[in-house]
């Protein structure tokens, strides 16, 4: 599973105690240290830590005036934005959880070869299995490396019964990094990915070749296909007769 879970220095650190990260960086709080711990480079391009996770003082005074908090309390403010950064780890368990980030070594994936082509499309869950969808991009398995998808190509979700009432889920996929903005040119190769449903069926186009059908991937039974039920739970489904 891609959702990378990485630890944190220990909790309850004494006031006027650094914090150095595993990278030697002093940080403001443990969620600061324990962002150094993360593969950055498998992180899609819109992630924006420096804004999101890591303010500095000037940063944070600003947004706790804009708030109306009073200069005195700055300091406060400051300290209970760090018990709350690091509150964010202990409900983990001392790790920071994260979706989408490209597969480890070891980690599960799928797989479908693309005929008369020298990429396959890759799926993994990246911490989407509740929600019963996957990410995917497309990797040269002899270089054993992901890349971006070629000019031209482009996958196409068709309607799925299974799917009915979900979203977003018919007509061509457009990448993550496309969604939030980017232009091909500024996505980094092989840091492209694409979400899908389970099960949905899809068509690739390519230039000067044959549409190529594939399905998405399912989920084992450890991931229920319904929200709200508990994994493992098996439907009844009708038999045929007569009457």
């Amino acid at each position: 599973m891609s959702n990378l879970t990485t630890s944190s220095p220990p909790a309850g650190e004494p006031d006027g105690v650094s914090i150095i990260s595993s990278k030697g960086r002093v940080c403001r709080n443990r969620f600061d240290a324990a962002l150094d711990d993360l593969p950055l480079d498998d992180f899609p391009v819109d992630c924006d830590f420096s804004s999101n996770f890591l303010p500095n003082d000037e940063a944070l005074n600003a947004l706790y005036r804009g708030m109306g908090t009073p200069e005195s309390d700055l300091a406060a403010a400051r300290a209970d934005w760090d018990r709350r950064m690091d509150s964010l780890l202990d409900v983990n368990g001392g790790k920071i959880l994260y979706y989408g980030a490209k597969p480890n070594p070891g980690d599960n994936i799928w797989l479908v070869p693309i005929p008369d082509d020298r990429l396959s499309i890759r799926f993994w869950d990246g911490g989407e299995g509740e929600e019963r969808e996957f990410f995917f991009d497309y990797v040269d398995l002899c270089e054993k490396k992901a890349v971006n998808s070629p000019a031209g190509y482009e996958v196409e979700a068709y309607f799925n019964l299974r799917h009915h009432l979900a979203p977003g889920g018919v007509g061509p996929i457009h990448s993550n990094e496309a969604w939030a903005g980017f232009s091909r040119s500024d996505i980094p190769e092989g840091r492209e990915r694409f979400t899908a449903l389970a099960c949905n069926p899809c068509v690739l186009h390519r230039p000067g070749k044959e549409d190529f059908f594939f399905s998405v991937p399912d989920y084992p039974e450890e991931v229920s296909p319904v929200p709200g039920v508990k994994p493992g739970v098996h439907f009844a489904t009708a038999g045929t007769a007569t009457w």
